[in-house]
């Protein structure tokens, strides 16, 4: 049976008695009298026809805002692309997601959104390097990156005052008296990652405490399963873990109780991004909370700001909560 064909803008037009020019304004929102609408409307739903949106986004400036995430498989994630959905929707924008499996991904990434005539974009992947950073920031098209910061390069961008965050953790560490710090951490081309690090290192440094046995890759929990193996074959057991992110914490808590490891009382364990999971019976995880839905307002203005002809280029850091629950061994 020969498949139906999908009605034209020209069908509509001859139906409507209107030009197709008629048709396109109608449907793209430009001035045409109020008969004319009627007339094309009613032809379009008697033929069941639809407009092109996709069309439109390549032929006239658009109302999308490109989201180019990496790391979707982090639970924080979907939450951060959902609170993104919703901010911008509230303001008459779209949203077109791009995933990125990896760093050879980026470059053509942004090009591609780019080609849709987006309005702005909204960057959250970890593998997008200085070059392309470089490269947005001369753009046309503001840039903010979410929760990653590329020094030296004059972009947008909020994140969580990550350095800060992780010296918060090794004062904790070193407050409860604890003497052998581990680290598991995610992956190296983040430097959300990599200021964690370097804040839990420096600060444990500068108050005498011994330097964390390392190991991690990247936020997955089995990432976070063979890390904790690999702690517990160490010639000493760490008595304290900072994990960077709750995902690497759940994996390594459950790596530790199999192998008979308890924690808190073996073992104290602090995660990172306070997913809802994190409050749940089975981890009960101490961690530091990102404070994501304002962090995700504070993105969407600025992004809207510079679309609307601001010249500024700010660099926000918002800090880090402790929450406290039952992955912390109490001080003595």
């Amino acid at each position: 049976m020969k498949k139906r064909q999908q009605p034209s803008s020209i069908d509509v037009a001859h139906h409507a008695g209107v030009s197709q020019s008629a048709v396109s304004r109608t449907f793209s929102g430009r001035s045409v009298s109020e008969e004319t609408r009627r007339k094309v409307l009613r032809a379009a739903d008697e033929l069941g026809y639809r407009p092109n949106a996709l069309l439109r986004v390549i032929t006239q400036q658009s109302n999308l805002i490109g989201v180019v995430m990496g790391e979707i498989t982090n639970p924080f994630y979907p939450e951060v692309l959902e609170a993104f959905l919703v901010a911008l929707e509230e303001r008459g924008y779209r949203v077109m997601l791009k995933h990125l499996n990896g760093a050879k991904d980026a470059d053509a990434a942004i090009e591609e959104v780019l080609a849709y005539k987006v309005r702005g974009i909204i960057v959250t992947s970890s593998y997008l390097g200085p070059e392309i950073a470089e490269r947005c920031a001369k753009s046309d098209v503001p840039v903010v990156l979410f929760n990653r910061l590329i020094h030296g390069v004059d972009v947008s961008a909020i994140s969580c005052d990550n350095v800060d965050a992780g010296r918060m953790v090794a004062n904790l560490f070193m407050d409860c008296g604890f003497s052998r710090p581990a680290f598991i951490s995610g992956s190296l081309a983040a430097s959300s990652n990599l200021d964690r690090k370097k804040g839990f290192f420096d600060r444990l440094a500068e108050r005498g405490g011994r330097e964390p046995v390392v190991f991690g890759d990247e936020h997955s929990y089995e990432v976070g399963a063979r890390a904790a193996a690999d702690l517990l074959a160490q010639p000493e057991r760490p008595d304290c873990i900072f994990c960077a992110s709750d995902v690497l914490a759940f994996g390594a808590m459950d790596t530790l109780r199999a192998a008979g490891c308890l924690v808190p009382e073996h073992v104290s364990i602090v995660g990172f991004d306070d997913i809802p999971m994190a409050a749940w019976g089975a981890f009960n995880l101490t961690t530091l909370r990102q404070p994501r839905r304002r962090m995700v307002k504070e993105a969407v203005e600025i992004l809207l700001s510079r679309i609307d002809g601001s010249s500024a280029k700010p660099v926000r850091l918002v800090p880090a909560e402790l929450v406290m629950r039952g992955t912390l061994k109490a001080m003595a």
